[in-house]
């Protein structure tokens, strides 16, 4: 009978938590879509009551208004939307004034984003109207395409080593060697990306500020009336690095101040990945990306790109110069009760865990600091120095931490002979 109680109670606080927990929802009308972010277009959307929406110039933003559910996360204090319950697309003209003057009027239009190498190495552009659906339908029939022709020479190599399996085992039995012609290779699959079209609004805007507000029969919808502030902003290109040290390769430590250090020990080896970046004011680029996160004014942010396009790093330690080239590089944890990891060249064939650059510094206790230094023809480079922090003596640093109690037992020692002196006279 206890026991039972005890479950009951157990279920009657788990329930009063879980419903704690439980945000309070509301219904509210939103602006999401995707808004150019100096290289790709980023997703984003703007809660209902946050009055102004940020954007880049340079490059058309998509957007949309949404009819959905909306609730406040105490825990991050973030405000979220609930798509996949209530998703209501409100259609509409949108119309964009500046100081109480009309400048837009836009109605929406399907659109379709277009990445000819990936959505990862950038490079992307929005496309409108029927050149998004035609775009779409073409890639659609690209990609069947490729798995019907991908389907088919996977065949015809499953059936090029069946037979080699066949003509060796005949071989064996005695036949005459029979020659077998390889079959092409697989296709490769193209890294073009064309997504799927959605309606929304196209705004092409001057850096300026503009009030918008959508109307549905010459109306204002009510909720939809947001302030407007394009800002003429570039990143500046970065080269910006990673560094990974052996015995916490998955947690490596950023370096993206030119004027930043690294610090080694003598005889230990790191790992640097370097990567494209460009570098923004905070206040600038965070309130177009994250309009819910608070920006620090006068600070830099790096965005890292894609990795950097650069193959060999120069490394210098004294008057020694080396260089160093990009390695791909296999990681496994070691054997025993100490754990950590050992870092070696992968194998052909072997899927690596990193590829970075490898730096040794030296043993030698003489060596105090060095450099990383690698330059592109046609962007920005990088240099970072190098500190080689020297083990500590442990005998000298024990005679500095006793320096203080020695002066003091020498100065109670002085004047307690000073006054033995005073009594013996």
């Amino acid at each position: 009978m206890r026991r039972l109680l005890l479950g009951l109670l157990l279920s009657v606080l788990a329930a009063g938590s879980a419903g704690a927990i439980e945000p309070e929802r509301r219904d509210a009308i939103v602006v999401t879509g995707r808004v150019w972010d100096g290289f790709s277009f980023h997703e984003m959307f703007l809660p209902s009551q946050s009055p102004t929406l940020h954007l880049i110039s340079g490059e058309d933003s998509a957007l949309s208004f949404v009819d959905t559910e909306e609730y406040y996360w105490p825990l991050s204090r973030q405000v979220y939307v609930d798509f996949e319950k209530k998703r209501q697309d409100i259609d509409g003209i949108l119309k964009i004034t500046r100081d109480g003057r009309e400048v837009a009027v836009i109605r929406p239009l399907p659109y379709a984003i277009l990445y000819p190498q990936g959505a990862v190495n950038g490079d992307g552009r929005l496309l409108w109207g029927e050149d998004a659906v035609s775009a779409y339908e073409a890639y659609q029939e690209e990609e069947k395409s490729f798995n019907r022709r991908y389907t088919e020479a996977s065949a015809r190599r499953t059936a090029y080593e069946r037979k080699l399996v066949e003509a060796g085992a005949a071989r064996m039995k005695g036949a005459p060697a029979e020659i077998v012609p390889p079959p092409e290779d697989l296709p490769t699959p193209s890294l073009k990306l064309v997504t799927r079209p959605v309606p929304a609004y196209r705004l092409a805007l001057a850096a300026g500020r503009y009030e918008m507000t959508l109307f549905e029969n010459d109306r204002p919808v009510e909720g939809t009336a947001r302030r407007l502030d394009v800002v003429d902003v570039a990143g500046r290109a970065a080269v910006v690095g990673d560094v990974v040290p052996e015995e916490r390769w998955t947690r490596p430590i950023q370096s993206n101040q030119e004027d930043a250090r690294i610090f080694v020990r003598p005889g230990s080896t790191f790992y640097l990945t370097l990567t494209a970046a460009d570098r923004f004011r905070e206040a600038d680029y965070l309130p177009v990306v994250s309009p819910q996160a608070e920006a620090v004014p006068g600070r830099d942010i790096w965005v890292r790109r894609m990795p950097a396009a650069l193959d060999t790093v120069d490394i210098r330690f004294g008057g020694a110069k080396a260089e160093a080239s990009l390695s791909r590089l296999k990681v496994e944890q070691a054997a025993g009760s100490g754990f950590g990891y050992r870092v070696r060249p992968a194998k052909d064939g072997e899927k690596e865990d990193l590829t970075a650059f490898a730096i040794t510094a030296p043993a030698s206790t003489a060596a105090i600091s060095g450099d990383i230094s690698a330059s592109t023809p046609n962007g920005p480079g990088f240099s970072r120095d190098i500190v080689v922090v020297q083990p500590r003596q442990g005998g000298l640093a024990l005679g500095l931490a006793l320096l203080p109690l020695m002066g003091w037992l020498g100065i109670r020692l002085r004047t307690f002979g000073r006054a033995r002196m005073r009594a013996d006279d």
